[in-house]
């Protein structure tokens, strides 16, 4: 690829990333995966990028080859796998986090979310494009009833799931929690714990015939997968 090409391509993402951040005011830190659902949408960028495996080796080939940097300095990139580069922006009026290394920086994301201003396909808002994309699934299936970030209490605690539905066949409640950021290790820490906490409060998973259900971000393949999954699982029950 042309260096010229390249710059104009790297602008390109510069311009998505500020429009993430001024749109998702509350968020500190994004990875690649999320800069990427966000700027998929656009038809110029989808073209250059049809997946997001696309955008990381183009986002890995400019680190390398030291571009990366000179157009979008708002970022910091963990290399300790070399088979697989992890990325974080930030707001350009934050300073970087202290480096680790002049190449290596493993930051620890905040796990609150952004406001809720992803709008969902009957005129609601989500937080994320991920729970958007489970949210308008979840509107296509006819009869099934579902609230987002519905509260219950269980045993003096007030928890908010993701989602909570109702089966058309027999009434049963679930609770889905999504799981959008399993690429870093502090937030699947996180996320073992949030889950722990239901299993310790006698919830089972769906597969098991319970009425927790889990899902997770690794890529888009799996997600969209994973999802149709989980739908047939309740249509099934």
């Amino acid at each position: 690829m042309e260096l010229s090409k390249a710059i104009v391509l790297l602008k390109m993402i510069s311009g998505e990333i500020d429009e993430f951040f001024r749109i998702t005011n509350s968020i500190g830190n994004a990875r690649s995966t999320d800069i990427y659902d966000f700027a998929r949408r656009k038809e110029p960028f989808r073209k250059e990028f049809p997946t997001g495996t696309h955008f990381s080796r183009f986002l890995r080939k400019m680190h390398q080859e030291g571009v990366l940097r000179q157009v979008i300095q708002n970022h910091n990139v963990d290399i300790s796998n070399h088979a697989y580069y992890q990325w974080w922006f930030y707001r350009k009026e934050l300073k970087a986090p202290t480096e680790v290394n002049s190449e290596s920086v493993i930051t620890v994301p905040k796990y609150y979310k952004s406001d809720r201003n992803i709008a969902t396909n009957d005129g609601g808002a989500v937080r994320s494009h991920q729970e958007q994309y489970i949210y308008n699934r979840l509107l296509e299936e006819v009869g099934l009833k579902f609230y987002y970030e519905r509260s219950f209490g269980i045993k003096g605690y007030n928890k908010i799931p993701d989602f909570t539905i109702v089966s058309p066949q027999n009434k049963v409640v679930y609770h889905w929690e999504h799981f959008g950021m399993m690429d870093n290790s502090d937030y699947e820490f996180y996320a073992e714990k949030k889950i722990r906490w239901y299993l310790d409060n006698g919830y089972h998973f769906i597969e098991n015939g319970g009425r927790l259900i889990v899902s997770y971000y690794r890529n888009e393949t799996a997600f969209y997968s994973d999802v149709e999954r989980i739908i047939k699982l309740i249509k099934a029950i």
